[in-house]
């Protein structure tokens, strides 16, 4: 069985980012830059919507992103 290992390499991580920005694949960019500053597993991220960081009513993002962690249940607030 294979096993998965994290990208320990800060340089590599950058280049990763920088590969999906300048490919335009936004959401892809954005998936990884959020996975890194928030440990948050991929499920959680895939799971965000518009409406938890933009407020549509006040036409502004919000301040913060409140979730609850699929595998755990924790709670979590991430500043944004």
């Amino acid at each position: 069985m294979a096993s998965t290992e994290p990208i320990r390499d800060k340089q590599k991580i950058k280049e990763l980012i920088e590969y999906y920005l300048n490919l335009g694949q936004l959401r892809n960019h954005v998936l990884i830059v959020m996975g890194v500053h928030t440990a948050l597993r991929i499920s959680d991220l895939l799971s965000l919507r518009w409406g938890d960081v933009f407020d549509f009513n006040a036409n502004s993002f919000r301040g913060s992103i409140e979730l609850t962690e699929t595998k755990t249940g924790k709670s979590k607030i991430i500043a944004l």
